[in-house]
């Protein structure tokens, strides 16, 4: 398990996530306002969220897919993730993680 934190512009939300999920059933799990379009499937980019960079390097790799989306995405930049993307694991325990 790891404690995730979740920020957007008008609050901070501590939340524990079991390994092997992903970061947004996380969020929908646990009432955070974070919009998965395609539901996971990885294909529409409305759940990019944006990685402390010291956790870039502990996440799962991007797919080819993902690196795809992410290059499109008007906001995108180096700790930018689809959160239905990166999987939970204890590495990621105190990893801060901003919604745009």
């Amino acid at each position: 398990m790891a404690k995730i934190i979740f920020k957007s512009e008008s609050s901070e939300t501590i939340v524990e996530a079991t390994n092997g999920e992903t970061l947004l059933e996380v969020a929908n799990n646990n009432n955070i306002k974070l919009f998965g379009g395609c539901c996971g499937a990885g294909v529409c980019g409305t759940c990019q969220v944006f990685i402390d960079n010291n956790f870039i390097n502990k996440l799962n790799e991007k797919t080819p897919e993902e690196l795809d989306l992410l290059d499109v995405l008007p906001n995108g930049n180096h700790n930018s993730r689809l959160a239905c993307q990166v999987i939970i694991s204890d590495e990621l325990d105190g990893m801060v993680v901003v919604i745009p």
